[in-house]
């Protein structure tokens, strides 16, 4: 269904379909091109299958991929909301480009990109970036009506990531309209941004390209780990051209604790207690959704039944016990429709 681009080195890429069940490959090119595939939808889709989509290192430095979650688990386990992730599905199956931020490690934003890639559009074409060098020949080929660039980090941490004239490439594009999922360390949108203009030069327009900006939180409590979406941005320029974010949704109550240098570390830091925020819902602000509405051609009542029913879809996917990975990605292959006999 989805064509993707991915790397096999750190100077390589390549190309299979998603979600990547047979992909046939067609031919190799001297890297750093691509490698073509194509693949039909398969109805045995199996958990490795489902992991096979995805290009070596795109869990990052795990000796072994982290269990996956599907969008419907990611929901049931309380990361955010369902009208957050109906948002998600909203803006990715338009191609719209998501930056997923955490200053500790292990949030859970590469688990929830993973997720996301399932929204894309039939004929999306995903291509994996990684290291350091630009190389963008590949968009004499591949135009922003069917790109959609993938990044499991953008940062300097190690070899395999996305960071230099790479990222800044890749901002750029999303500022030129192809779509863009990438996960970052930051511990708000400001220091994000500033980040991404201080060390990389990304101007407001490239930017302004990230449509939607989740914030994470995660740290480990006696009681267990937390893991929480705290903020949801729109990003979006102004009339006059500027950078001009808006808040869709905050924790209730506020956000926890800076962990500012926690990314840094193998394992996020010990605090005493959640503080309760583990049980506090997300916010939302229904006129910054009306601003989101009009920056996706819509008004603000089509967006919110949208929302309303993307949301009711995930929940009735869960309701029928149709949660694992595989199984969710192929029912929504049929939305609006839940597949006949659709149960776990």
């Amino acid at each position: 269904m989805v064509p993707v681009v991915n790397g096999h080195g750190p100077s390589t890429h390549g190309t299979e379909v998603l979600p990547g069940l047979e992909a046939r490959r067609l031919h190799r090119a001297p890297a750093p091109r691509t490698v073509a595939a194509t693949m039909e939808p398969s109805s045995d889709a199996s958990l490795e299958a489902w992991y096979s989509r995805f290009p070596e290192g795109w869990w990052g430095y795990h000796w072994s991929p982290p269990r996956p979650m599907s969008a419907v688990e990611i929901v049931g386990s309380g990361t955010l909301d369902g009208r957050l992730m109906a948002t998600l599905w909203a803006v990715t199956g338009r191609r719209g480009s998501v930056m997923l931020a955490s200053e500790a490690p292990m949030a859970g934003k590469t688990t929830t990109l993973s997720a996301l890639v399932d929204f894309l559009p039939p004929g999306t074409v995903g291509v994996f970036l990684r290291g350091w060098r630009g190389d963008f020949d590949w968009t004499d080929e591949i135009g922003p009506d069917r790109g959609y660039l993938l990044v499991n980090e953008m940062s300097d941490h190690l070899p395999i990531y996305v960071w230099g004239r790479n990222a800044l490439g890749a901002l750029e594009l999303a500022g030129r309209g192809y779509g863009m999922g990438a996960t970052m360390h930051a511990d708000s949108l400001d220091e994000a941004i500033a980040l991404l203009r201080d060390q990389l030069g990304a101007g407001d327009a490239d930017l302004a390209g990230l449509t939607i900006y989740l914030q994470y939180s995660a740290y480990r409590t006696p009681a267990g780990m937390y893991r929480r979406v705290e903020e949801a941005w729109h990003l979006r320029l102004d009339d006059a051209g500027s950078l001009a974010p808006v808040r869709l949704a905050a924790l209730d109550g506020g956000r926890s604790p800076s962990l500012t240098g926690a990314q840094r570390e193998p394992e996020p830091p010990l605090l005493a207690s959640d503080g309760g925020r583990s049980t506090r819902p997300l916010v939302h602000d229904p006129a910054a959704y009306a601003v989101l509405a009009a920056s996706l051609g819509l008004g603000a009542d089509a967006l919110e039944e949208e929302l309303a029913a993307r949301s009711a879809y995930l929940a009735a996917l869960a309701d029928r016990g149709v949660c694992d990975p595989a199984a969710v990605a192929s029912a929504l292959t049929h939305y609006p429709s839940i597949p006949e006999g659709a149960t776990a």
